[in-house]
């Protein structure tokens, strides 16, 4: 079986990639990383050392223009607004009806298995691994194509619109930060070629709410993180 791994840079679809490989070996894998128009560009450059760590191809892809019609999402670099560093829990207190946090890209997630569904019907790809997770508290609402109905919805939608020749695979869906790195660990990913920040800055911030998950998660498991951070 050949995959697609839908690949950002982060820790989650870094560790989707290595999971990828082990189970169909490094010959069937191909990675994917899309240019959305994001403000933390530099994700692909980590992107592109990750794959070359593993010896995984590469597919770039710029889908900018599809998020051109976006004014509300600090997260785009046509947007001039600051990124919040409040909690969700407070962001989400300071909402007006019908917004979204500001890091929020809208369906990102959709528009990306879509395409990655696209290209692995024309490539004779039959999966594609993505790294969503459990999100805690409030969070999982505010980001509903990281949930596990999403996931499943579309699941089934690329399985139809495929005819049957697709289906995507979220092997991190039921896993906290924390449980994700530890398994990393367990994995050998490199997380020190790792890109989680929300900015494009040569260190990581360490305030945006990335950055401290992923603080956080490093703390409880009493880990060392390998990345070095701005604060």
């Amino acid at each position: 079986m050949k995959v697609l791994v839908l690949l950002s840079g982060g820790i989650d679809s870094t560790t989707c990639l290595a999971l990828a490989i082990e189970k169909h070996g490094r010959e069937n894998v191909e990675a994917i990383s899309f240019n959305y128009g994001q403000k933390n560009i530099k994700e692909l450059a980590h992107a592109k050392e990750i794959c070359k760590f593993y010896h995984v191809n590469l597919i770039e892809m710029d889908i900018s223009k599809l998020f051109s019609f976006s004014k509300k999402c600090a997260m785009l670099s046509h947007n001039n607004l600051e990124l919040s560093h409040q909690t969700y829990d407070k962001q989400f207190e300071n909402l007006k009806e019908n917004e979204n946090v500001i890091s929020n890209v809208p369906f990102r997630n959709g528009i990306m298995l879509s395409i990655c569904a696209g290209y692995a019907i024309e490539n004779n790809l039959s999966k594609i691994y993505y790294g969503i997770h459990r999100e805690e508290g409030i969070a999982y609402d505010l980001y509903p194509d990281c949930s596990t109905e999403f996931n499943k919805s579309m699941n089934e939608a690329i399985i139809a619109g495929s005819g049957r020749k697709v289906e995507i695979e979220a092997p991190l869906c039921n896993l906290s930060k924390r449980e994700i790195i530890k398994l990393a660990v367990d994995k050998n990913v490199p997380l020190d070629l790792t890109w989680t920040c929300y900015d494009n800055e040569e260190l990581a911030c360490g305030l945006c709410n990335s950055c401290t998950d992923r603080i956080k998660a490093f703390k409880e498991l009493g880990l060392i993180d390998p990345i070095k951070y701005r604060r």
